[in-house]
């Protein structure tokens, strides 16, 4: 008999931007090779294999199924590092990075402080500490954990990015261009600290300066690049070169009519996320249909909506909004894995496995679509790939229940005695997921129960 994996409808987070953005609020696995991710991963487990009770091990392997995007797996890992050593500075960190990337971002700031509590100078955590504070507004409170950034780490480009946004708030340009100044020369690829510097030199009335900054960040790859679109139309036409500033206004219109709507559409998605973490499932259906009239193609927004949907128990929409996520964002590991899911409970069981393997060729260390793709494969009869997927896996997440107990129930024998590692992953599953002892067969219960 095989357990029902449960489907964890996970979404790909939306990060609310400041213009300046001290500290790089951390993102997933966009920019890391995934075979550093899965060598992370394997450093982990085998630290972890050593000292079962390593706090530090479970940080390692937390912190690197987070940078694969694995949130759930990340954050379990991480739950067990702070079980082991509570005042573990690195684990606080990393689960407030996780709330950032999960779009929980009101109920990271204490993560944050907690980091802080355990390590004062974990100039890391304050800066994601400063960046919260300078979305309240608070910029006295955020240039306190900015300057203590500063002494702990006098190299850190973000700290001196954030006193400079602090200082044009105060109407001091002048200053604020000595700021952003240090912050490039930090970090050499810093767009983000440019446009602040073309903002500033503007003020100054230093147009070609302003020129050069506004330039250097659109060659570097700002997420935004509208404002500092408009920023160099508006140096190119104070240095009288109309024309050319004619053809940059028009570019930052149309990219500000796109910013809008991305905007609305991500506004939407984050009250939609609220309601759905509320409970409310009815308006949050509601809040993520509003993101997708802004933007059509939101993938994000798509597979959340779905998510509610399967909920909902809706599954014909939910697949239907599933396969528009992956239609509109094929590398999306998450929506692939849940459109497998879909597909495996309407019986549609070879294009379930087609999605689980798109989602590990976007994501190899999503530990849950090796769970998943275990499961299909078995109703398939196909026991040996699905062992490999299952230690797989366990491999990535040692903290999956479900896994340890598929695993444990493939191992039983044909003759229902159970073996010695059978009865070992079926309790560790058990373990770690109490829930699942009303699933098992009742072969299995009364073996685990009486011994035999």
């Amino acid at each position: 008999m095989l357990l029902p994996a449960v489907a964890l409808m996970g979404f790909t987070p939306f990060q609310t931007s400041l213009r300046v953005q001290p500290g790089e609020i951390a993102s997933s696995s966009s920019n890391i090779p995934p075979d550093r991710v899965v060598q992370s991963v394997a450093k982990a487990r085998t630290e972890i294999a050593q000292n079962p009770n390593s706090a530090e091990g479970y940080l390692l392997l937390g912190t690197a199924l987070r940078i694969g995007g694995d949130l759930g797996a990340a954050s379990r890992a991480l739950d067990r590092a702070l079980k082991l050593n509570p005042e573990l500075s690195a684990a606080w960190l990393e689960k407030g990075l996780i709330g950032l990337e999960g779009g929980t971002i009101d109920s990271t700031e204490a993560l944050f402080e907690k980091a802080v509590d355990a390590d004062p100078s974990n100039a890391q955590a304050r800066l994601q500490l400063a960046v919260i504070l300078l979305r309240q507004g608070d910029f006295k409170k955020a240039q306190l954990q900015l300057e203590s950034a500063m002494r702990t780490d006098p190299q850190s480009a973000g700290a001196y990015d954030g006193i400079g946004f602090i200082d044009m708030q105060k109407g001091d340009p002048a200053a604020a261009a000595r700021e952003f100044r240090k912050a490039a020369a930090l970090r050499s690829l810093y767009p983000e600290a440019q446009e602040n510097l073309g903002e500033a030199l503007l003020q100054l009335g230093e147009a070609a300066d302003a020129r050069n900054a506004f330039q250097k960040a659109l060659a570097s790859g700002l997420q935004d690049p509208s404002m500092a679109t408009y920023g160099l139309a508006s140096a190119l036409k104070r240095l009288g070169q109309t024309a050319q500033a004619d053809v940059e206004f028009a570019k930052a219109r149309e990219l500000m009519r796109q910013r809008i709507a991305t905007d609305r559409a991500q506004n939407a998605n984050d009250r939609g996320l609220q309601l759905w973490h509320s409970g409310n499932l009815t308006e949050a259906a509601m809040a993520f249909r509003e993101a997708i009239a802004a933007d059509a193609g939101y993938a994000e927004a798509h597979n959340n909506l779905g998510g509610i949907l399967w909920q909902m128990k809706d599954t014909a929409g939910a697949q239907r909004e599933f396969a528009a996520a992956v239609r509109d964002k094929p590398d999306f590991a998450k929506a692939h894995n849940n459109l497998g899911n879909v597909l495996v409970n309407s019986g549609a069981v070879d294009q379930a496995i087609t999605q689980f393997r798109a989602a590990l060729a976007a994501q190899p260390g999503f530990a849950s679509a090796h769970l998943d793709l275990a499961v299909a494969l078995l109703k398939k009869g196909d026991k040996q790939e699905a062992e490999t997927e299952l230690r797989q896996a366990l491999d990535l997440d040692p903290t999956l229940g479900a896994a340890h107990l598929e695993l444990g129930l493939l191992l039983v024998p044909a003759s229902g005695q159970l073996t010695p590692e059978a009865r070992h992953e079926l309790l560790e599953g058990l373990q770690l997921e109490p829930q699942l002892w009303s699933a098992l067969p009742s072969s299995i219960y009364t073996g685990l129960v009486l011994g035999n």
